[in-house]
């Protein structure tokens, strides 16, 4: 297959991911309004985690990256280990959540310790999967920064438009289709079955790819001094 096609084929998948991953947004609201009482409670941590999670994920991925030799290998055991968790969510939840709210809080008699100890537990329920999803873009951005090279800034908008894309469908497919159709534990089952898979498509197709040296590695693509001037201002518009 044309190098080309590959690169497409990669895209294609992490848009795998970010459909997966905001099923996993999603649901987890479900199941822990269960245990916090409310539905805002609930979307108002998922969300904070969520998005303090990935930005932790994305932050050690990068911070160990040069240690890293082959970064899409490294996002195929992400994927893995996010499935697992997703596999064994439900169970979990059940078992924890049950013995957390019969055992353990009716014996506080500290209303503030109580809702401390239940906002923690939710939030260590859910804070693993959130750091794991986080490093996937800093993995698979990097594997095909270094499998080709030639083409940094439209391999990282493309990479972005296909995970928003799957991000966009996974919202609505686990919030209309598969909640009604399979209930919360099949849906996250579905999440984790996507992540395996797309553990095994990435697999494949590293197997494909040319093999960089490690000098090449290390060449990664660096700003210009023509368009480093605009960082700051860009940074200052995000954050905006």
């Amino acid at each position: 297959m044309n190098a080309r096609l590959w690169q497409y084929a990669l895209f294609a998948a992490f848009s795998l991911s970010g459909f997966s991953g905001l099923i996993y947004e999603s649901v987890w609201t479900n199941y822990l309004k269960f245990f916090l009482g409310h539905a805002a409670y609930a979307q108002t941590l998922v969300l904070a985690l969520f998005m303090g999670g990935m930005a932790a994920g994305a932050w050690l991925a990068g911070r160990y990256m040069s240690r890293i030799k082959n970064p899409l290998i490294a996002y195929v055991l992400v994927e893995i280990i996010i499935g697992l968790f997703g596999l064994f969510f439900h169970k979990v939840f059940v078992a924890t959540s049950g013995y957390m709210l019969n055992d353990v809080l009716p014996g506080l008699e500290s209303p503030l310790l109580v809702e401390l100890i239940r906002w923690a537990f939710a939030a260590i329920l859910i804070l693993p999967q959130t750091i794991l999803l986080g490093a996937t873009f800093p993995l698979i951005s990097i594997g095909i920064l270094r499998a080709f090279p030639s083409t940094p800034g439209s391999s990282l908008s493309m990479l972005y438009f296909t995970n928003s894309i799957g991000a966009v469908a996974g919202v609505l497919v686990s919030g209309f289709v598969l909640v009604a159709t399979v209930g919360l534990p099949g849906t996250i089952l579905t999440a984790a079955l996507i992540n395996f898979f797309l553990a095994l498509i990435v697999y494949s197709i590293d197997r494909q790819l040319p093999k960089t040296s490690n000098a090449q590695a290390a060449a990664a693509p660096t700003p210009s001094q023509q368009t480093a001037p605009l960082l700051r201002p860009l940074l200052m518009v995000a954050l905006i």
